[in-house]
């Protein structure tokens, strides 16, 4: 097979016919060989799948429609987003505290073969857990819990557990959160709703005192009241002075006019410096104090006001929400015991072993064939010296 120019592809392949039965009689016992080894050695593995949804929040629609009546709530307070359902399930799946249960309940460390009396036997055993179920969300947004058990039953019982008990992980997280929340948020309630009664009282005795009842509605008809006495004594000092050319400044129609200026320069001091009782007209002079103090109390009222709309709503939510004990997912498929192994596919791997131990004779026979048809005879003292083995007391020796 060899020459100057090396291995021709020839030569290589009637090497490889005039061999063929060898060839074939390998392949089939190395497959028989590898598919028994796999069949003996190799434990069969099941998978079993479960599928759930989340449950609608039909139990908190009061809430959720007094939440969304609410205006404009901050942080995205009620919202939620599936993507955030999804990492709570794996979340809880994959938990320490899940894991031990379920190794637990199905005894999985005598059926993983693993020294109970270890130290890290529960660490080892719940890593071989975690790798053993996979979870998954499918395009039309269901989740998918798939559990691989060395049994049919172990598998479908093993996934459904999982669920049942995330489930309940879920309630018992939800219900311990919401009556957390709602504790909070009665305090809030609470404390607002005091803060909100002192500064109703507040106002009430400022307006008591001071007369001021709409600042809008008073200040219009204190600057129009003001303005018009203001109108109406430039108009009577004009026509005093007219009159006073046209006639004696001790006639009585200029003493009529100068009455009348005089009542009005009162009025319009009387109403800078001070209100009559009962009036709704202010003095302007206190005008800016009394305004800006009013203002004061009632913003206090008002903000008062917006926070227990805001914190209200979320209390009732909180109230509904720690009274709700029902699973928070829907399952749609049970997992059941499957019909068929999951692993290992043995008629891959035989194959795999078969071809493999045929591609190495016949590297380890093209080998031998050129190194012994080579002229240089020191390849035949190599193998003649190779077949010679003998024992001695320090070991194997040439």
């Amino acid at each position: 097979m060899a020459d100057n120019n090396g291995i021709h592809l020839v030569d290589l392949a009637e090497f490889l016919v005039r061999r063929k039965e060898l060839l074939l009689l390998v392949f089939v016992a190395m497959f028989v060989v590898c598919y028994v080894s796999i069949y003996l050695f190799i434990e069969e593995q099941y998978e079993a799948t479960a599928v759930l949804i989340p449950r609608e929040e039909d139990a908190s629609s009061v809430a959720s429609s007094l939440l969304r009546s609410a205006k404009g709530l901050p942080f995205g307070i009620g919202s939620k987003t599936a993507r955030t359902d999804m990492d709570l399930y794996n979340t809880v799946i994959f938990s320490r505290s899940m894991m031990e249960d379920a190794i637990r309940t199905f005894d999985l460390v005598r059926r993983y073969r693993m020294d109970s009396t270890a130290a890290d036997c529960m660490e080892l055993a719940v890593k071989r857990l975690s790798r053993e179920v996979t979870t998954k969300e499918t395009e039309e947004s269901a989740f998918e819990v798939t559990v691989r058990a060395g049994s049919r039953q172990l598998a479908s019982d093993m996934a459904n557990y999982i669920v049942d008990r995330m489930n309940q992980r879920i309630v018992e997280l939800h219900t311990s959160k919401s009556k957390d929340n709602r504790e909070f948020l009665a305090l809030r309630v609470d404390e607002i709703s005091t803060q909100l009664r002192h500064a109703e009282d507040s106002l009430r005795a400022y307006q008591e005192r001071t007369g001021l009842l709409d600042v809008k509605t008073q200040l219009a008809g204190i600057l129009t009241a003001n303005t018009s006495l203001e109108t109406e004594l430039e108009a009577k000092k004009l026509q005093e002075g007219i009159m006073e050319r046209m006639y004696d400044p001790s006639s009585p129609q200029v003493k009529e006019l100068m009455l009348q200026i005089d009542v009005y320069e009162k009025r319009l001091a009387q109403l800078r410096r001070q209100n009559e009782p009962g009036s709704p007209l202010l003095p302007l002079e206190k005008l800016p104090e009394t305004t800006v103090e009013f203002l004061r109390r009632y913003r206090e009222v008002e903000l008062n006001n917006l926070l227990l709309e805001y914190v209200l709503p979320l209390y009732e939510q909180a109230r509904i929400e720690e009274k709700k004990d029902y699973p928070v997912l829907q399952i749609i498929d049970q997992a059941i015991p499957p019909a068929r192994k999951s692993y290992p596919p043995r008629t891959l791997f035989a194959l795999v072993g078969a071809c493999s131990s045929t591609l190495i004779l016949i590297v380890v026979l093209v080998v031998r064939s050129t190194v012994l048809a080579s002229p240089d005879p020191r390849w035949r003292h190599l193998f003649a010296e190779l077949r010679r083995w003998r024992w001695n007391s320090g070991g194997w020796d040439a």
